[in-house]
């Protein structure tokens, strides 16, 4: 783990950075690189005289997480603003104080080495730059009238919107990273009396392109397969749910 601290002015991440710093990390930026291989790397030869290329794996690249600690909160990489107060966010931030790996970041092969660099903000999280929402409308030609086989076809290319969950604030509530099966990876809030059905439903509105799929938690990772059990019964608060196709 690395820090990069500027500090001017105290402010929530003060007793971050200070724990962090006496758990054992260290001042600078850690740059990702590739771990260099000691395999041997020349050409083999069987006795009748064929030649064979070898075909070692190289060993995975180091992972580099970045969190920015803002004045009104921090951000994981390019994730969403998060709050200092947040429960769900209580062992994210003890496990930075104590110079480990929070779990949500952790390598899903569980062999990977990760890097975490904390960096220092002075300033509040900019709020996200807004894209326009793309044209889903009717192209129509002067002197034309539209067709039904026209309407159709557009009203066939429309992408519903993605389910959302309802957080109830009063209720305890955790945050889960998804990690979708072409890799990428989201942040979502859940109440720990939602289920494992309504992760799933959570994950089939946001990417329904899959259908047939299962999810899994923990290290090493364990099917989710009963549908009616909580996040909470099922131990999974503040963990990594990961989608295998």
């Amino acid at each position: 783990m690395v820090v990069r601290d500027k500090p001017k002015r105290k402010n929530n991440a003060d007793e971050v950075f200070k724990q962090a710093k006496r758990k054992g990390a260290k001042q600078g930026l850690f740059e990702a690189h590739r771990r260099s291989s000691r395999n041997f790397t020349g050409t083999g030869r069987l006795l009748s005289g064929e030649t064979v290329q070898p075909g070692a794996p190289q060993p995975p690249a180091d992972t580099v997480h970045n969190i920015y600690f803002w004045s009104n909160g921090f951000t994981v990489n390019d994730g969403p603003l998060r709050s200092f107060d947040d429960p769900a966010n209580a062992s994210f931030l003890e496990s930075i104080k104590n110079s480990e790996c929070p779990t949500e970041l952790e390598p899903a092969d569980g062999k990977s080495k990760v890097n975490v660099n904390l960096v220092r903000k002075e300033e509040e999280c900019p709020e996200p730059v807004k894209r326009a929402a793309p044209f889903q409308g009717e192209q129509r030609t002067l002197g034309t009238t539209p067709s039904n086989n026209t309407s159709n076809a557009a009203a066939s290319s429309t992408v519903a919107a993605p389910r959302t969950i309802t957080v109830d604030n009063s209720l305890p509530s955790t945050s889960l990273q998804i990690r979708f099966a072409d890799g990428s990876r989201l942040v979502a809030r859940f109440n720990t009396s939602h289920t494992i059905g309504d992760v799933r439903a959570f994950i089939d509105g946001t990417r329904p392109e899959a259908s047939d799929y299962t999810l899994q938690a923990g290290f090493p990772p364990k099917p989710l397969d009963d549908v009616n059990k909580t996040i909470e019964e099922a131990g999974v608060a503040n963990s990594v749910i990961i989608q295998k196709v």
